[in-house]
């Protein structure tokens, strides 16, 4: 898709790769509305953009609706909806994490995404084109050993993905699913790695990452990854689980 004219919504845009990813959609010529719970980042990203905001609560489905009223009534339709908003959660105090975070991962990774499906899909597919693009995670297609929420959550958002895509693309609606590797967002950097870390030395830049997300619109790919090897995962899950479970299958302390 050529996102030049379009009007994209961008959720949790108020920081992280959300805002680097409005503004080199503001940049290619797209009309953005930014979205994010903090308001204060909303009002500055927007006004640095140019456009409108608004703070939400993308957990709910009235959140959803509000955002996407902002975005008809500033400029008459949404093109492209990409569910951005996440959270990495506190590193679990056991293996398993309690109900509230399951929840508020549960709303946030997949929900937010059903709503805002819910909420675009029929004037999308009225009109025979429009862009749902969602991030995952690199984790969606392996797993995440210390936090079973946030994998067990972010592979739901990658099924999600598949089934809308299945379903919809035969009426001209595009789907993509980010899955992002390490980069450099407070996600990554508030687990206080030193700056020698793996992690860290890998990790893409906000504004690397939203060159690749351009990127993967206008070849309108459903699998859009930072690093094309983390695919390798799906191959090996695929030619022998046990071997792959066991290479993450180590006790954790």
């Amino acid at each position: 898709m050529d996102v030049a004219g379009k009007v994209a919504v961008v959720t949790g845009s108020g920081n992280g790769i959300g805002v680097a990813i409005a503004k080199r959609l503001a940049a290619a010529g797209a009309r953005v509305v930014v979205t994010d719970i903090e308001a204060d980042s909303v009002e500055r990203v927007a006004k640095e953009i140019g456009t409108v905001g608004l703070a939400a609560d993308l957990t709910t489905e009235a959140g959803v609706k509000a955002v996407a009223t902002l975005a008809r009534d500033a400029y008459g339709r949404i093109d492209i909806w990409h569910s951005n908003a996440g959270i990495a959660g506190p590193p679990p105090p056991d293996s398993l994490q309690d109900d509230a975070q399951w929840n508020t991962m549960w709303q946030l990774h997949v929900m937010a995404h059903l709503y805002a499906a819910r909420e675009v899909l029929p004037e999308m597919v009225a009109r025979g084109d429009g862009y749902l693009l969602q991030t995952a995670s690199s984790v969606a297609l392996a797993t995440q050993p210390l936090k079973a929420d946030y994998s067990v959550t972010k592979h739901a958002a990658l099924a999600l993905s598949e089934w809308l895509a299945v379903r919809y693309r035969p009426y001209g609606v595009k789907i993509s699913c980010f899955c992002p590797g390490a980069m450099l967002t407070r996600m990554l950097l508030d687990n206080g790695f030193p700056d020698d870390h793996p992690a860290i030395r890998a990790a893409l830049t906000p504004e690397q990452v939203a060159e690749v997300v351009l990127r993967g619109l206008a070849d309108e790919r459903f699998l859009i990854l930072t690093d094309p090897e983390d695919a390798r995962a799906l191959v090996d899950k695929g030619t022998d689980y046990d071997a792959w479970i066991g290479r993450f299958g180590q006790p954790l302390r």
